[in-house]
């Protein structure tokens, strides 16, 4: 996952996390069949055309393990800087 955030947003990959929950209890649809909700956030590097692709290509890496493509949800939080908080301080100063 990193990777694929580092390829769309082309940002350092020290300032990335993710976070799995295999085999939580979900149910998307009314269905309890194999899902995936996702959350993207960046300060200033939410755009259209990196969404698709981060949707795109989590889609393909997640599709082998059973996810169907229309039960996989993504969204993305382009975060203010004065709202991120990391060591000690937030990214506004």
């Amino acid at each position: 996952m990193i990777i694929i955030l580092t390829n769309q947003i082309y940002i350092n990959c020290r300032n990335k996390g993710v976070t799995i929950n295999d085999n939580a209890a979900l149910l998307f649809g009314g269905s309890d069949a194999p899902a995936a909700l996702g959350c993207v956030y960046s300060i200033g590097a939410i755009a259209m055309e990196s969404n698709g692709g981060i949707t795109s290509d989590v889609t393909e890496l997640l599709e082998p393990f059973g996810l169907d493509a229309g039960r996989i949800y993504i969204n993305f939080f382009d975060m203010p800087r004065a709202n991120v908080g990391w060591n000690k301080r937030t990214f506004a100063g």
